[in-house]
């Protein structure tokens, strides 16, 4: 129904439209991208362009604050299949969970529960959550650093990633991508997990006149993990058709279908908040036939119309709708013996929809002297969640109904069946929730960025935004919450630019989240207030040696208050409203290429991310949990164009995190589960031809033992990296 009124009002625009068409100028079709995914060094790493940051086509030098668009030359490059993957590549990310959701950018986390951490041409809604996204479908990622809520509503405070997907092209053309991959490393010999992952992409026109595309892509996988008994299976479909029925109006449709089948996983458990401790990163405590499976549809609408002289109108709509269900033996807590963790059976089936829109004007204009680029806009919509708990028993230390295992050697022989356990403990009964969240959100924008001079630039925002929530239990006696939470948000942003080449930038930006509708507290409840933040940046951004190095250097302050934490409790994971955080540091970028066929791809970060104010005392001055201090990357390749070697290409790539806190402090238990920092090595070797490449990826090259994050449960969720990986890739284009 939700899908029907979206294309019904699109259509109801498409009519002024239409009308305008006939009367503005027709402007010559604008450039097509080359939407080039052969990898040679000749396609950039980093995109000299990302529109995320302002919704304007402007170039990277223009905007006030930082931006990165990693290219599909960069993906093909590190040979990734899936989007989380490039995390470690990227300035001031890091991997803080299982899911692709699960991220620390610029040291505060976001998960699934923020629903613009993860974005798909600029509307929130991916159609699972605990894989990660396939890159077959991405053109290029672009992430946006600091709170961005004027221009997209709520957001966390570090920023987020923007996937813009591949469009139908006026051209024909097919690529096949196939992969298979294996451990060799830990105690994993190669074939003892092993994995493949198939992928196609084709597009092109339909019609003698190429207005109206097409375009087809699919991808699927099975691949085992490194942890006892782990797996993914997934299957992705994402067919799009693209008409421009009016010479200067397109109208694109696009839908996906993800299926995904995962080995519940839990990770490993840190005794006493000790890693040393922890089990061989191979140990998993959730025995076969504990699963995560999910299916979901996407159905996404853009109309986009030119108005000439660099003006158009804009909307897109993006209705998504997924379910998954968690069955199996949750990690719950260590005993104190210190060697046997207790388990928690779990069934948990949940349904989400999404169904958000965005729509505006862009429209440059000269105000006396002053040249103006002006974006107007209304955006907003709904998501829904339904988390019903069919079981959640918690299983005692002794008895038939034990579901204890040994830390270091689990055996699950004796574990009872899940359909002969309770649904939930007789003391706990309201354990068993039913729990329905409705939230909704709105709010009008508008933006401009003026050219005041030759070298002066500034940029001025606001937004007036509306959240609202309805909480309710289907199962449970609860009296429904409804709340409704209101905010203006301003941004602003100076550019001075001496010549050309060189940017320096300052601009301050805020960012509104209201608490998530499915976290409670202790008794329940949701009683908490929205999180706000603000964060005042400057930098500098430089295209040199025309166009071979380009760098940005970024300085920046970001204040959050009202903050959330969560811990485990008896109702599962519980949250609190801890005070206030603060993150301060500096990133630089580099992109270059110092000869023809060599290319760089280097950043850096120092942050550091505390809570400066909390009901609990112990907290005060604690770094943010999974948020390092330091963080590095860099990949080079190069490739040879002539001689003996002509087509061979060779990469190489490091990627270092520092020692960080998995968890925060409390005066109940002031220990803190300290994650050691480690240094990765990647290797890669190429093999391009006109019609195909091949690459041979070593991850981990030197095996390197390490420890990627902890999860919202951390002693009992502690995720362990991957060893060793062998891949080879083949990529066939037509």
């Amino acid at each position: 129904m939700f899908i029907r009124s979206k294309i019904s009002s699109a259509v109801l625009l498409a009519l002024p439209l239409m009308a305008l068409a006939q009367t503005a100028p027709a402007p010559s079709p604008p450039a097509e991208s080359t939407d080039v995914q052969t990898v040679t060094v000749t396609g950039k790493f980093i995109a000299a362009g990302g529109s995320s940051a302002m919704k304007l086509d402007v170039p990277v030098r223009d905007t006030p604050f930082s931006v990165s668009a990693y290219t599909s030359s960069f993906m093909a490059a590190i040979d990734t299949s899936n989007l989380s993957d490039l995390y470690k590549y990227m300035t001031g990310i890091q991997r803080a969970g299982a899911t692709a959701f699960d991220m620390s950018i610029r040291g505060f986390k976001t998960s699934s529960s923020d629903r613009n951490a993860i974005m798909v041409d600029g509307l929130p809604g991916l159609v699972g959550r605990f894989g990660s996204p396939p890159t077959i479908g991405i053109d290029h990622a672009e992430v946006v650093k600091g709170p961005a809520s004027v221009l997209y509503g709520q957001a966390q405070p570090g920023g987020f990633v923007n996937m813009i997907t591949r469009k139908p092209l006026a051209r024909q053309k097919m690529e096949f991508d196939a992969r298979l991959s294996t451990y060799r490393g830990s105690t994993l010999d190669a074939g003892d997990s092993k994995g493949y992952d198939v992928a196609m992409d084709v597009t092109g026109p339909i019609d003698a006149g190429k207005t109206l595309r097409y375009r087809f892509v699919a991808d699927t996988n099975d691949v085992d993990g490194f942890r006892d008994g782990t797996f993914t299976k997934g299957q992705y479909v994402a067919p799009s058709l693209s008409w421009r029925f009016l010479e200067s109006t397109t109208a694109t449709l696009a839908v996906e279908y993800r299926k995904t089948d995962i080995a519940w996983d839990r990770g490993l458990v840190a005794p006493n908040r000790d890693i040393s401790r922890a089990a061989p990163i191979t140990t998993r405590y959730q025995q076969p036939g504990s699963t995560q499976g999910e299916h979901g549809t996407s159905t996404t609408l853009s109309l986009v119309h030119d108005l000439g002289n660099d003006a158009s109108l804009n909307f897109s709509a993006r209705d998504v709708h997924s379910s998954d269900e968690t069955r199996g033996y949750d990690n719950l807590s260590v005993r104190p013996d210190g060697v046997t963790l207790a388990r928690r059976a779990s069934n948990i089936l949940s349904t989400r929809t999404s169904d958000f829109f965005d729509a505006n004007l862009v429209l440059p204009f000269t105000l006396g002297s002053i040249g103006n680029k002006a974006i107007i806009g209304v955006n907003g919509g709904r998501d829904t969640t339904e988390s019903n708990r069919l079981q959640f028993f918690s299983g005692p230390a002794s008895g038939p109904q034990s579901l204890d295992v040994n830390l270091y050697n689990p055996m699950f022989t004796n574990t009872p069946a899940m359909s002969s356990l309770p649904a939930v403990n007789s003391a706990t009964p309201g354990n068993l929730k039913d729990q329905y969240t409705r939230t909704g959100a709105k709010g009008v924008y508008v933006a401009d960025l003026m050219t005041l001079s030759e070298h002066w630039k500034f940029n001025l925002g606001v937004r007036g935004s509306s959240e609202t929530q309805y909480i309710t239990d289907l199962r449970v006696p609860f009296v429904p919450v409804n709340k409704e939470d209101r905010k203006v948000l301003p941004m602003a942003g100076l550019l001075f630019q001496p010549t050309q080449e060189w940017t320096f930038y300052s601009s301050y930006s805020n960012s509104f989240v209201p608490a998530a509708a499915a976290v409670f507290d202790t008794a329940g409840n949701n009683p908490f207030i929205p999180e706000t933040s603000s964060q005042i940046e400057v930098g500098t951004k430089a295209d040199l040696f025309n166009g071979r190095l380009q760098t940005t250097l970024a300085v920046f302050d970001i204040k959050k208050k009202n903050t959330l934490s969560t811990f485990a409790c008896p109702l599962g994971t519980c949250s609190q409203q801890i005070g206030a955080e603060r993150s301060q540091g500096v990133e630089v970028e580099i992109n270059a290429q110092p000869v023809k066929n060599w290319q760089l791809a280097i950043g850096g970060a120092h942050i550091n991310a505390r809570v400066v104010a909390s009901n609990d005392p112990a907290q005060v001055g604690a770094s943010l949990a999974n948020g390092a201090k330091n963080n590095a990357h860099l990949w080079s390749r190069y490739d040879a164009d002539t001689g003996a070697f002509k087509g061979y290409g060779f990469g190489f790539g490091l990627s270092y995190i520092s020692e960080r806190a998995g968890n925060l402090p409390s005066t109940a238990n002031p220990l803190v589960l300290k994650m050691p920092g480690y240094t990765i090595a990647d290797l890669g070797l190429y093999y391009v031809n006109k019609n195909y490449e091949l690459t041979f990826k070593v991850s981990n090259l030197f095996d390197k033992k390490f420890y990627e994050s902890t999860g919202q449960t951390f002693d009992v969720q502690l995720i362990p990296g991957a060893p060793r990986n062998l891949a080879l890739s083949l990529r066939t284009h037509f």
